[in-house]
């Protein structure tokens, strides 16, 4: 019965992994000048290491020959990855206050945010965006980082599930560890 749990958990981590790194490419993609913060950069690591964690751990329900402490560790490796990863977007994201607000603060804090800009420069006395849209962009891609986060915070609390649900299916089990004499 705990090993569907442990696959269904794992089955979630999967999704969200695959979410953040979709979110966090296609915010990367819309950098235009320079390259993109390292907030947007780092989710997209963090997506792409959970991928392949979660597809490890599934894999480790089955293959009695990993040691459980091969995914365990690398559970909790992810995890910590994720909650650093959402914690490093909602601050730079923490000026902004909504997303879909029209007041002056908020669509200023919008327009100024490195996440959502696609990349600035200075020319003279004057900050020259070429991948900034118009307001509508900005409060899409405002969204999508609100989303991104969400889903690195859901794969955090997911990979600490997993991480109790792998404990309690392999103490009844006994140890898949090799002793050697």
């Amino acid at each position: 019965m705990l090993k569907f749990a442990v696959l269904g958990v794992r089955g979630f981590v999967l999704l969200f992994s695959a979410v953040v790194l979709g979110l966090s490419v296609t915010l990367a993609k819309h950098q235009v000048d320079g390259a993109p913060p390292s907030e947007t950069s780092f989710g997209s690591f963090c997506g792409a290491f959970g991928v392949l964690v979660s597809l490890i751990g599934i894999a480790a329900v089955f293959i009695d020959k990993i040691p459980t402490i091969v995914p365990t560790v690398a559970d909790g490796l992810a995890a910590a990855l994720y909650l650093a990863g959402g914690i490093a977007l909602t601050i730079a994201l923490k000026p902004i206050t909504s997303c879909t607000s029209d007041d002056d603060d908020n669509r200023l804090e919008r327009w100024n945010n490195k996440l959502l800009t696609g990349g600035c420069k200075t020319v003279g006395d004057i900050d020259f965006c070429p991948g900034r849209t118009d307001e509508a962009g900005l409060k899409s891609r405002c969204q999508r980082v609100q989303a991104d986060y969400v889903f690195e915070y859901l794969a955090f609390a997911f990979g600490v599930a997993v991480i109790a649900l792998t404990f309690l299916f392999n103490k009844g089990r006994g140890s898949r560890s090799v002793a050697y004499v």
